[in-house]
């Protein structure tokens, strides 16, 4: 069974940065979306890493949706830290995985 580190790189950088937006400002719900979105990820990415190439749309699905809702916040805020880093970083993994399925 492969391990996609890359993956779960990703996923640890998604929770830990929840952690340090509620450690920073207090963040319930930073908190809350990064340690579910990382467990996810985390899951997602083990999963697709041991079966067939169509798996890999989970968790490039669970990333897009990040991507999205960061991407949002990014225009509405101007500010690329966090949510312009979590955007790109999200859009590139949706690619990687995308690519991995085909």
């Amino acid at each position: 069974m492969a391990i996609d580190y890359i993956g779960l790189a990703f996923a640890a950088l998604i929770a830990v940065g929840g952690a340090v937006g509620y450690f920073k400002s207090g963040s319930v719900a930073s908190l809350v979306s990064g340690l579910v979105f990382g467990a996810l990820i985390s899951f997602s990415v083990q999963l697709a890493a041991g079966n067939s190439k169509s798996f890999s749309l989970l968790p490039a699905t669970l990333c897009l949706v990040l991507c999205l809702v960061m991407g949002n916040r990014f225009l509405n805020s101007k500010k690329f830290m966090p949510a312009g880093m979590v955007a790109t970083t999200s859009l590139l993994m949706v690619i990687r995985y995308v690519l991995k399925a085909f």
